[in-house]
């Protein structure tokens, strides 16, 4: 398996608070990893660092073999846009664009995007594309925002609760299209999440609580994003 994304010891203080307390961890390359934990037990921020979307406080964030936790703003936000997508719980759609116009804005300048209608068929969204935001439902907006993430064909994808505001039905397309993406196009997905189910669909789980990974562990045996079960 080849490392495409490394953190050696990082921390992340907010005044004398440690969310994130010295983590260090290797994601690989093509793998769907889940972080696993209630609020406030630092998966989010874990995955914010990771993504570049937040400093650390200390420790290295390794992008291959580039230190990007010591990258000036200008070469953190090439980066960002040709290498990472993000998904949010929020969907962060531009009201004034219709869904069409909402996914293309993500597409990276100098860099060849994904077939877009490849994409907007495998999402099965074809029909909505010239609809805004308030006219769709929760789960077709993040469709659209998954659409916007990964059209740049980002090498990593990061999901944050990305299915936190939406029912089981289209909690369940979303994670099964997160996988086929991933199956399509080989990228690899880390998704923050308190859902156990989301968990077991995923490569591996790493558990978190208090700032710390309290558990590693490799998936022999992934469910179907069809077979999760809702509490």
């Amino acid at each position: 398996m080849i490392a495409i994304l490394k953190s050696e010891y990082v921390k992340k203080k907010y005044g004398k608070e440690s969310v994130v307390d010295g983590i260090s961890l290797t994601i690989y390359d093509n793998t769907f990893t889940v972080i696993l934990g209630p609020s406030g037990s630092g998966k989010s921020t874990l995955l914010n660092i990771l993504s570049g979307l937040i400093q650390t406080t200390s420790g290295k964030v390794w992008y291959e073999d580039k230190v990007i936790s010591n990258y000036s703003e200008s070469q953190l936000a090439k980066w960002k846009r040709s290498e990472v997508g993000n998904v949010f719980q929020n969907y962060m759609l531009l009201n004034n664009l219709t869904a069409e116009e909402n996914i293309k804005i993500g597409i990276a300048s100098g860099k060849t995007p994904l077939s877009f209608d490849r994409l907007v068929r495998m999402l099965e969204i074809e029909s909505i594309l010239a609809k805004f935001p308030a006219q769709l439902s929760g789960g077709q907006q993040q469709r659209v925002a998954i659409a916007r993430a990964v059209i740049k064909a980002p090498r990593l994808l990061f999901c944050d609760e990305a299915t936190g505001a939406l029912d089981e039905e289209n909690s369940k397309k979303v994670v099964e299209l997160l996988h086929s993406l991933k199956s399509a196009f080989g990228m690899t997905i880390l998704f923050a999440t308190h859902n156990t189910q989301i968990a077991k669909t995923a490569d591996r789980i790493l558990t978190m609580n208090n700032g710390l990974i309290h558990k590693d562990v490799r998936n022999e045996n992934p469910i179907s994003a069809k077979d999760m079960v809702w509490g």
